[in-house]
């Protein structure tokens, strides 16, 4: 069977359109550009404990498309909205912790794999199965930012999210890569950063940093989800209120502060934006895997969770939390939740009460 190059492209995008993807566009299967940024990156220990990320087989493919899918011709790059977080950051709801906007749907590793195999069925039934293809949502041993902006999605910006003209971050991205030779787009060169600090200066932490990388061993969203040991006392009073992630840097940046929702291609949304700290205590293991199994929360597992719901109740000198808290430093066993509710008691019990939040 002889494929025409441009029409099954163009059948591979209104495929993709169909099932939620707004963006997508085809890089070419070179090298990835910003390689050695990251060998650097990883290099200084950026990365923190995310030992995935530096290990060496994935440290070899991430620096060519050859090394996941031998014959690779090219990448599909794609993008898929989430909605936008509807609290502004100085809304305080003492008590309650922030979960970051992405994180609130059923697993979008989940959600986004369903459409990229439908997706992927679609293009072998176009090609009568005379195709290689190797799909990825997040998690794969490439860089998925480098490529999409070789097939001309957007650009890194300085807070290291991928920056879509006119539609700004809050995006999944996802690759197909295969051996079918399709015509590849222009990369996205524009700056859409320039002289803008906005991300830089709302960093609670001040992770971000000068070569548009981050330092994850700062990084609320890295502390608060990959991390599963104790936070360091410095950076628990920078975390805030956010329980679960973070999205200071999104939310701060001009170009989503333009942008109206999206119509949305993630719409099984299961927990609220701010969740009930005390409430988390009280559930076991089993009652937190019914609650947030389904959800990217999970991750951080129950340890995780009340840990930082410790440390957003310290911050809040939510009083209230007092009771709840002592309880805890008897009956639970995780060092990181012990160091956290200690770390807790102690901020409420030496704030002003005339300053301190009623729950």
């Amino acid at each position: 069977m002889t494929v025409n190059p441009i029409e099954i492209r163009h059948q591979i995008k209104t495929e993709a359109e169909r099932l939620g993807f707004t963006h997508m566009g085809i890089a070419p299967a070179i090298p990835a550009p910003h390689y050695q940024q990251y060998l650097d990156w990883i290099e200084l220990g950026r990365q923190a404990d995310m030992t995935y990320l530096s290990r060496k087989d994935a440290v070899v493919k991430r620096g060519d498309p050859q090394q996941i899918l031998a014959g690779c011709q090219c990448i599909i790059s794609l993008a898929i909205p989430y909605q936008h977080p509807k609290h502004a950051l100085d809304e305080v709801f003492p008590g309650k912790g922030r979960i970051s906007a992405y994180a609130l749907a059923r697993d979008y590793h989940d959600l986004i794999r369903e459409k990229l195999t439908r997706l992927e069925d679609f293009i072998r039934s176009h090609t009568k199965g005379i195709v290689e293809l190797k799909s990825y949502v997040d998690t794969g041993p490439i860089l998925e930012q480098s490529y999409a902006e070789l097939a001309g999605i957007g650009i890194s910006g300085k807070n290291s999210c991928l920056l879509t003209q006119g539609a700004g971050s809050f995006f999944f991205l996802a690759e197909i890569l295969t051996d079918l030779p399709l015509p590849v787009d222009e990369p996205y060169t524009r700056d859409l950063c320039g002289t803008c600090r906005r991300c830089i200066d709302a960093c609670p932490t001040q992770c971000i940093l000068p070569d548009r990388t981050i330092n994850a061993n700062r990084c609320i969203s890295y502390l608060t989800i990959e991390n599963k040991g104790e936070i360091p006392d410095v950076l628990k009073g920078q975390i805030g209120d956010w329980l679960f992630g973070c999205d200071v840097c999104q939310i701060v940046c001009p170009h989503n502060a333009r942008m109206t929702d999206q119509p949305m291609s993630l719409s099984e949304y299961l927990l609220p934006e701010f969740q009930d700290l005390i409430e988390l205590f009280s559930y076991d293991e089993n009652e937190f895997s019914k609650k947030f199994g389904q959800t990217p929360l999970s991750r951080a597992k129950r340890s995780g969770i009340l840990r930082n719901a410790a440390i957003v109740l310290g911050n809040q000198k939510c009083t209230d939390a007092l009771p709840i808290l002592r309880d805890a430093l008897e009956s639970e066993g995780n060092s990181a939740v012990l160091d956290a509710c200690r770390w807790a008691v102690k901020e409420i019990e030496k704030a002003d009460q005339s300053n301190t939040y009623q729950a």
